[in-house]
């Protein structure tokens, strides 16, 4: 993709970014020198949730838009045309060189496909909660200062120097958080969307399945049926749903698995603070509201 020429007039390029994680993680890059804008703020689904007039005059001001794809940000990809001519519109194939990406998932976790890694450009068939891999997070970051860079040569130092330092943060927050799950690599747990599939696989937990694909599509009783029939040989098992979206599907289970806990967890970091450090947070809440969920089954 060609990028625009870096920015004269400017002390640094407007940017706007679609969702917390990655915005946390531009604005630990960018500190010192300006604030990314947020388009997805508080509880809005990036599924679902429509802009607002104040998100759509961020997304037309904007110099450099950075968003996953209309694999995640539905309204978002059917507005990108009003961005200026001028602006670098950046999506997970523009700068995903260099990641493990992973093909959406049947409900129940059956295989589908090849690991990504020598993909092409289509994606439609993508799992892009690639952020909550922290190495996917780590190519992310230094994608997204490779980019700050050409824009605005006269800040690329600083950007540099935070970009090192966020790099050997999340370098040892990854191993804490390794540390923190692997005595639970075998305990049992069902998530409501699947939206988990990067943090399970990179710490090697023992999902047995999710009810949805789709958050806004209810599951069958099908489905429902079969989730209770894997989870039932345990002898207990953590039911997860997020914050966004209702639990009611898991509580009806647990009439069935009288040994199921439930509990939140935030793989979009709704609950924490928007902005530098964001990124860390949310990962350290994930792991710590999984374990603790875990550290309770027999």
């Amino acid at each position: 993709m060609l990028l625009c020429l870096p920015l004269t007039g400017w002390s640094a390029p407007r940017v706007a970014v679609s969702i917390a994680p990655l915005h946390g993680l531009v604005s630990d890059i960018m500190a010192g020198v300006a604030q990314p804008d947020l388009i997805y703020e508080g509880s809005q689904s990036p599924h679902s949730s429509a802009l607002s007039p104040y998100q759509l005059k961020i997304l037309v001001e904007t110099d450099l838009l950075i968003w996953v794809g209309p694999e995640l940000e539905t309204s978002l990809a059917r507005l990108t045309q009003r961005l200026s001519p001028e602006a670098v519109n950046l999506r997970l194939h523009d700068y995903d060189a260099g990641m493990t990406l992973h093909e959406s998932r049947e409900s129940l976790f059956e295989e589908g496909g090849e690991d990504a890694g020598n993909h092409g450009h289509d994606h439609g068939d993508l799992d892009p909660h690639f952020w909550l891999s922290m190495a996917n997070a780590r190519v992310f970051v230094r994608a997204m200062t490779d980019r700050l860079v050409e824009l605005d040569e006269s800040n690329a130092d600083r950007y540099r120097a935070n970009a090192e330092a966020l790099l050997a943060e999340l370098q040892a927050l990854d191993r804490q958080l390794t540390d923190r799950l692997a005595p639970l690599t075998d305990k049992p747990f069902i998530v409501f969307h699947d939206g988990f599939q990067y943090f399970e696989r990179d710490h090697r937990l023992n999902a047995l399945g999710a009810l949805v694909l789709q958050p806004d599509v209810p599951p069958g009783p099908r489905t429902v049926a079969r989730l209770v029939e894997l989870a039932k040989p345990h002898d207990g098992l953590c039911l997860l749903h997020e914050p966004q979206y209702s639990d009611r599907w898991l509580q009806s289970m647990t009439r069935s698995l009288p040994n199921a806990r439930i509990a939140q967890i935030d793989p979009l970091g709704f609950e924490q603070t928007p902005g530098a450090g964001h990124y860390q947070a949310l990962m350290t809440q994930l792991a710590t509201d999984l374990a603790r969920c875990l550290e309770q089954l027999p």
